[in-house]
């Protein structure tokens, strides 16, 4: 199995007026748009692909923006093509 090394161009940080807090289950880290995204030495940082820019630390743990999704497996279960 091989990996994808190419790097991908690092998104710019996410405009402050675009999250807003939260203190229900809807947060960036339960969104379907929320990933993790590398830097050239590996490291990973939370990143919104909805938005294609990179969250602060600690942000997507109690933040969200008002275009937050469900995850799609919350939804259809973790292995759709089974049934």
């Amino acid at each position: 199995m091989a990996f994808d090394t190419t790097e991908r161009p690092s998104w710019p940080p996410i405009h402050q007026t675009t999250l807003r807090p939260s203190r229900s289950l809807m947060v960036c880290i339960t969104c379907q748009c929320f990933q993790h995204q590398a830097d050239g030495e590996g490291a990973t940082h939370p990143a919104c692909e909805l938005h294609q820019a990179s969250l602060p630390q600690g942000h997507h743990l109690n933040h969200r923006c008002h275009q937050w999704l469900p995850r799609l497996e919350l939804k259809l279960g973790w292995c759709p093509e089974a049934s």
